[in-house]
């Protein structure tokens, strides 16, 4: 596997899950929020975020981490596999509040550095509901090829990692499909 989408709500896991698989894969890791947001939570005009976007998904080898909807499908369409973190919303909402604690005075490594987090009541409210899925599971729907694994707890995600470390992929058949040889 050479393209690797991580998609999911606000708060499930995408960053973490996706710094784990570059270190098992090596694949270069992209961080959708490296594209939308300038300085202090400045949003990029959409036009320019979306021609970043299709410019991103053109490379070769990706792990591409980040929230999808059907303006985004195309990344759904171009990887090999989907990784749906369909998180339950009050875990995420306590990731979200855990993830305002620790990067409240210092910004997130894949963020602008004015960009510290914030937390509010109506952020809060858009995670608790699921408002975020409905966008996800429209752009999945328009990649009807595309190979989905949907994991609902963040351990399930070790089990993958496992899959696609490269003495596992080996054993599998696998390993030729990042340049590992065999």
């Amino acid at each position: 596997m050479r393209r690797i989408a991580i998609v999911g709500i606000s708060g499930s896991g995408k960053t973490s899950v996706a710094r784990r698989l570059r270190a098992v894969t090596g694949l270069p890791l992209y961080h959708m929020d490296q594209l939308f947001w300038r300085g202090a939570w400045e949003a990029v005009p959409e036009q320019e975020y979306l021609d970043a976007h299709a410019h991103l998904i053109e490379a070769h080898d990706w792990i591409i981490e980040g929230f999808i909807d059907p303006t985004m499908a195309n990344r759904a369409r171009a990887a090999d596999l989907v990784v749906y973190l369909d998180i339950s919303p009050l875990r995420c909402a306590l990731n979200v509040v855990i993830r305002w604690l620790k990067h409240r005075r210092v910004a997130r490594e894949e963020l602008p550095a004015a960009a510290l987090e914030r937390l509010s009541l109506s952020f809060l409210q858009v995670v608790v509901s699921g408002a975020e899925a409905p966008g996800i599971e429209a752009a999945l729907r328009l990649a009807p090829d595309a190979r989905v694994l949907r994991l609902h707890t963040r351990a399930a995600t070790r089990i993958l990692e496992r899959l696609l470390a490269p003495e596992t992929s080996a054993d599998m058949g696998l390993r030729k499909t990042w340049g590992g040889g065999a």
